[in-house]
């Protein structure tokens, strides 16, 4: 088994109010409660560091795939939205549907638009954060080819 680590460091003071910080060995942003919720929407939130942590996720692995099946000049343009639901008394994500744009060489097209629906699959398999959140969140994947 391999294993390897990614530490972060929070902190908060006060209340729902307040603003906190968010410290990774890249990553430095302050976070709060979204303003749709109540809170002050200052900095980023955990609903959206988890979108970005799907989408950015999908991204590179739907393009490890897409190289390694040999298409060239890959270019993958992607919006992701998730919606949360509250549900039980509980807020929680619900769907996260990515929407790649993906764009390769022209003489490549016609196979990418056979391919593609087998490598989107491979590509969810191969993303860690698909394969931690498959269960309790619907993630759905709806492409085009530029």
């Amino acid at each position: 088994m391999v294993q390897h680590e990614f530490v972060v460091q929070t902190n908060w003071s006060g209340g729902r109010e307040s603003v906190g910080d968010l410290k990774g060995d890249v990553l430095s942003e302050q976070i709060s409660i979204p303003s749709g919720l109540g809170g002050n929407g200052t900095g980023t939130n955990p609903d959206e560091l988890l979108v970005s942590a799907a989408s950015s996720c999908y991204i590179i692995s739907l393009a490890a795939v897409l190289e390694r099946s040999g298409f060239n000049n890959i270019t993958i343009d992607q919006s992701s939205i998730g919606t949360a639901i509250f549900e039980n008394a509980k807020f929680r994500m619900d769907t996260i549907i990515h929407y790649p744009v993906i764009s390769v060489e022209t003489n490549q097209k016609e196979l990418l638009t056979q391919k593609l629906p087998k490598l989107l699959k491979v590509a969810d398999n191969n993303c860690m954060i698909s394969n931690s959140i498959r269960g309790n969140v619907s993630v759905k994947i709806e492409p085009k080819i530029k």
